[in-house]
């Protein structure tokens, strides 16, 4: 039997995030590269929405959140009953104390 799969909710930061890190991704590599770069997200995303305990515990960013890694970028995610909300998407290189603490 495979897990249930929560309803993925991305916070308004997310969304931000996630429009940033695309187009910063097609002006500097290309349109074949953000779609390709895109698809990894979201298929990344209905993993963690179908497997929400693979990220590693992130309780400094708020209790139950969590985080997971996806090539460059880092995911700050809560798992709830229904729904996994992203809170949002941040290059590993970005001081997330400073972004979420």
């Amino acid at each position: 039997m495979s897990a249930r799969k929560l309803r993925l909710v991305l916070s308004p930061e997310a969304r931000s995030d996630l429009s940033d890190i695309l187009l910063y991704t097609e002006q500097q590599w290309g349109l074949a590269q953000q779609r390709s770069y895109s698809a990894q997200l979201y298929a990344a995303f209905a993993l963690l929405a179908r497997h929400p305990g693979l990220g590693i515990p992130r309780p400094e960013f708020g209790p139950e959140n969590r985080g997971h890694r996806i090539r460059q970028h880092v995911v700050i995610y809560r798992p709830a009953e229904t729904e996994l909300r992203i809170l949002r998407i941040l290059h590993v290189r970005r001081d997330l104390d400073a972004e979420l603490g």
